[in-house]
């Protein structure tokens, strides 16, 4: 009887700590099931930044593309084809983050994905293709020369949930495109059209960032051979002088002074070479 007694006992504790381990199993997967898609939401949202907003090209509302106003790094104005290497994001009215919250600000999406409002007026728009600033103030459009762009869109182009608007173009001629919105991967960057240029485009995006603007392939190609020529230069110089001191310390030990001094003189003018290059390439992109 006593064996019985015992035996139910610790049948009983295991059945409650298995009723434990079940309800704890259960809470665990009910926290997950209800934190992962609150994670997938905010993974789907915008980092913005606040600008003072100058509607002299137009309102600038949400979904506008947007370029910065010459002489005023904090206020932006609606971006066209003029202004694209001026592109600073898309608005957003409700972004995940905002760095900037002051009052009569524009909330400027700088990283994440939002909607954007695009055209097919250079053609339609596919998932992945790059997206520039159009003749139509704070549209965008389908990217297909070197030029800035704000992001890349995340789905194609519904012309069928789209509104038909009659543009004339410079040549005088009406045109009917098709104007909706489209979900973009904001990422400002310089697109470097496929066949348009035999740079890497990482070159010529180092090259548009020092200078804070768009580089001509010329500069770059000169700046890109004067680095290349110094470079061999400086490489060329050091060499010989290392070469030519370890000659000269195998056969005169006691000249080791003379020669570590001249090899100081040899870095300096290697580094003095070298200062004066980089600064040359600087004006040479920069002016």
């Amino acid at each position: 009887m006593l064996c019985f007694y015992t035996v139910t006992i610790i049948y009983m504790k295991q059945l409650r700590f298995t009723r434990i381990i079940f309800l704890a199993t259960l809470l665990l997967a009910l926290q997950w099931g209800l934190a992962l898609p609150i994670a997938a939401q905010k993974s789907s949202g915008s980092i913005a930044q606040g600008f003072q907003a100058d509607n002299s090209k137009g309102t600038i509302v949400a979904g506008a593309l947007v370029s910065g106003k010459p002489g005023d790094e904090h206020s932006v104005q609606l971006a066209d084809t003029n202004s694209a290497s001026r592109i600073v994001g898309v608005v957003d009215s409700d972004p995940l983050v905002v760095i900037s919250a002051a009052t009569k600000e524009v909330q400027v999406v700088l990283s994440g994905t939002t909607n954007v409002i695009v055209s097919d007026i250079n053609g339609p728009i596919a998932a992945s293709d790059k997206i520039t600033a159009s003749p139509i103030a704070g549209v965008g459009m389908l990217a297909t020369a070197d030029s800035q762009v704000v992001g890349t869109a995340q789905t194609a182009f519904d012309i069928k949930n789209s509104q038909t608007q009659i543009i004339t173009d410079s040549h005088g001629k009406q045109r009917t495109v098709h104007v909706g919105f489209l979900p973009l991967q904001i990422g400002v960057a310089f697109y470097q059209a496929p066949g348009s240029n035999f740079l890497p485009p990482f070159v010529q995006n180092i090259a548009n960032s020092i200078a804070g603007k768009q580089v001509s392939l010329i500069r770059v190609l000169i700046t890109s051979v004067l680095l290349f020529a110094s470079f061999i230069g400086i490489a060329v110089l050091v060499y010989s002088s290392v070469r030519s001191a370890l000659l000269s310390i195998g056969r005169n030990p006691l000249a080791g002074g003379d020669i570590r001094k001249s090899l100081y003189q040899v870095g300096g003018v290697a580094l003095v070479v070298l200062g004066g290059t980089l600064l040359a390439c600087y004006l040479i992109l920069v002016v």
